[in-house]
């Protein structure tokens, strides 16, 4: 049987172009005068407008980074007071945004169910009660009203961000969100302090409610 010369260079060139494994394939087929494969085509970069998972995730990778780079600005150009007031407000309108307008008003026994209920069932949904005050910590989330695991921010803007990759000032948005979610049920002022957060090294996103 003839066999087909290969010439040297061509044989080294097809070999150099593989690897590991690929490189006897290569061989073999240069030794039988075959036609290498073409190489395989690049998955092309995702572009504005795609209505792909690819670009939802490639959109979401540059808003974190925009969220970081909004708080170092925020920082930076805003005194404590205005930063403290503009995330709250925005902490507003965002259970506002999620809860839609006040369908009903709170009765006037209202506190005093709400601390009642507290003291008997609160413990499962975060709440304790010392005295006049009230502690909450986030333990469920709001968008599936499943437990949370710990260190996990559950604001969707914010739960790819660990500890110290964005400003603390973010979480003054959550105490503007817990005090209308509270101010609507209990039909009073609510004053709310921010204790701990997932994004200043807590595990749970803690605060105290002083009822009006």
């Amino acid at each position: 049987m003839a066999v087909t010369l290969v010439d040297r260079k061509r044989f080294l060139t097809v070999l150099g172009a593989c690897c590991a494994c690929g490189a006897v394939q290569g061989a073999r087929r240069a030794l039988a005068g075959e036609t290498p494969p073409p190489a395989a085509t690049a998955v092309p970069a995702t572009r504005p407008g795609d209505l792909t998972v690819e670009r939802a995730a490639k959109r979401m990778e540059f808003a974190d980074g925009w969220v970081r780079r909004l708080f170092v600005v925020l920082d930076q150009e805003l005194d404590e007071p205005t930063r403290r007031r503009v995330l709250e407000a925005n902490g507003k309108a965002c259970y506002v945004a999620y809860a839609g307008p006040p369908t009903r008003q709170a009765g006037p026994d209202a506190v005093e169910r709400f601390r009642a209920w507290v003291a008997a069932e609160g413990a499962t949904r975060g709440y304790s009660a010392d005295g006049a005050t009230i502690s909450f910590q986030y333990e469920s989330s709001a968008e599936t009203g499943e437990a949370a695991p710990e260190r996990l921010c559950l604001c969707p803007m914010a739960e790819s961000q660990a500890n110290g990759r964005v400003s603390p000032t973010f979480c003054h948005c959550s105490v503007g969100y817990v005090r209308e979610m509270h101010e609507r049920l209990l039909g009073r002022p609510v004053k709310v302090e921010l204790v701990d957060s997932v994004l200043r090294g807590g595990t749970r996103c803690r605060f105290t409610l002083t009822i009006a």
